[in-house]
């Protein structure tokens, strides 16, 4: 299983995050678009810092707690 995070990479997350704002369209309720903006969030700074898979899967986790309650408001 941890062979599946150690192999993420750049564009895992970007493909992963224009998935989840594609199945937006398919199940309107904005709760996924959230999820994938942050999943692209750590795709892009993913080009910059090059960070562990440890730290890609911290980075989605704070993106999406924090981007799902700013769509609430």
């Amino acid at each position: 299983m941890t062979e599946i995070f150690s192999t993420l990479g750049i564009w895992n997350w970007l493909i992963f995050g224009v998935v989840l704002m594609a199945l937006e369209l398919l199940a309107p309720g904005a709760f996924l678009f959230w999820l994938g903006l942050a999943a692209l969030l750590v795709g892009l700074l993913s080009f910059v810092i090059n960070p562990s898979w440890q730290m890609q899967i911290l980075m989605f986790a704070i993106f999406a707690a924090a981007t799902v309650p700013l769509w609430r408001r």
